[in-house]
């Protein structure tokens, strides 16, 4: 087990503390800006006073600088109050975002669900994105699918590692066991012969069988010879045993030849009786009892667990023996899946289908999604220390705030100006 690494450590730890301290020198050099222009109007009202100063500017000059130093300190006072108290000073309404976290978590929360993740806008980009034509033009590039073949390839080594191979096949026998003797075997059974039974495959299946039976009497002819030989008496001649033994197989090997064919009678009941044989399964009968035990015996953790086990292992050593090699079959098999899915996926018919798919699957998780994504937002966001979370915001928005300190400073300046000037007007 490894230590975690440490912070500093962290690829996005650093980038994001990099990021903050570029964010809080310029936000400080934008503070200096704007409290250089309040200090500018005060200066300005500052030598409005002074002796030395013409009685004709001395008035216009106070008149300039008092609404600039105005206007700049309501603004600062409205700037400062959203993130502090100006001042430290208890005054209401200030040290709004500390006082108002969850309220702007949830707003933020809100914000992104509805403009993010509306249902018909987030459709409109699938549809306009075209999944299957992008995951076409993927697998069609040689490059990107034998990328994209060594990222799979690269991955079953670790999914196809011993450790833990005997604890898997063990449970998936548990479950096989426990699953299968809970449930009433029975229905399915009966389903699958019924089926079976009556499709096309079991006349090719019956002849089959009935041949190798065929073929295997002919060859232990000698055999059925020795062993009607062997229990004769002493005194029976060996013509009689080698005629007997002819009968025994050519009665045998007429049975099997019926059984090979529909219309015989052998072979008639053989299948009315396969036929009648999933209604007797269904209806729970001695046989049926048989073969539900058999089955559950050979699925059981004895049985089931060892043989999970052996398959896994057998299958796990030669995928890895084949993926060890540059020209494996998997390799080569990944390839040819990815190159014909590309051709597939650039039919109409396909291609129609995979993004009516995405596009319903979409649409199906969006909504709790939706939610999910809205909750973790605010959580995630109320979860933050609140002096954190007022530094953060700062750091971003208050580099355009300073500016309207600064435009406060220079209007508040300018309309001092302009009311000084209408003043002399009017008294004029």
């Amino acid at each position: 087990m490894h230590d975690p690494a440490p912070l500093n450590d962290n690829p996005v730890a650093i980038a994001i503390e990099s990021d903050d301290v570029a964010l809080r020198r310029d936000l400080s050099r934008h503070r200096w800006l704007a409290g250089s222009c309040l200090a500018l109007a005060a200066g300005g009202w500052a030598a409005s006073h002074a002796p030395f100063m013409p009685p004709g500017i001395a008035p216009a000059l106070r008149a300039v600088a008092e609404a600039g130093m105005i206007g700049g300190l309501a603004d600062w006072f409205a700037v400062t109050a959203l993130f502090r108290r100006p001042l430290g000073l208890p005054i209401p309404h200030t040290a709004l975002v500390p006082r108002n976290r969850d309220r702007i978590a949830d707003g933020i929360a809100a914000y992104i669900d509805r403009e993010f993740l509306e249902p018909t806008m987030l459709v409109e980009q699938v549809r306009r994105m075209d999944p299957a034509a992008w995951l076409a033009n993927l697998l069609a590039d040689e490059g990107d699918r034998d990328r994209l073949v060594d990222l799979v390839a690269g991955m079953l080594p670790g999914l196809l590692s011993r450790q833990g191979d005997a604890p898997l096949a063990q449970a998936l026998g548990r479950a096989l066991a426990v699953g299968l003797s809970q449930a009433d075997l029975r229905p399915a059974l009966a389903g699958a012969l019924r089926h079976f039974v009556n499709s096309e495959a079991l006349e090719p299946l019956l002849r089959e069988i009935a041949d190798r039976l065929i073929h295997l009497m002919h060859g232990q002819r000698g055999w059925v010879e020795a062993a009607v030989a062997g229990k004769s008496r002493w005194w029976m001649p060996s013509s009689v045993d080698k005629s007997l033994a002819e009968t025994i197989n050519e009665a045998i090997l007429g049975h099997l030849w019926d059984l090979r064919s529909a219309h015989a009678p052998s072979g008639r009941e053989l299948r009315d009786w396969l036929k009648a044989l999933p209604d007797e399964i269904e209806a729970g009968s001695e046989l049926a009892q048989r073969l539900l035990e058999a089955l559950r015996q050979f699925t059981g953790p004895t049985v089931a667990g060892p043989l999970l086990h052996d398959l896994l292992s057998g299958l796990r050593d030669a995928a890895l023996a084949d993926l060890n090699r540059p020209d494996g079959h998997i390799r080569s098999a990944l390839n040819g899946v990815a190159a014909s899915l590309a051709d597939a996926m650039r039919e109409a018919p396909v291609r129609d289908r995979l993004n009516h798919a995405v596009e319903q699957a979409f649409t199906s998780a969006l909504p709790r999604w939706r939610q999910a994504i809205r909750d973790f937002v605010a959580r995630t966001l109320k979860a933050q220390d609140v002096g954190e979370f007022t530094q953060r915001l700062e750091l971003r928005v208050g580099r355009d705030l300073q500016y309207i300190r600064i435009n406060g400073t220079i209007l508040g300046a300018a309309i001092g100006g302009l009311l000084y000037v209408l003043n002399g007007w009017l008294a004029g």
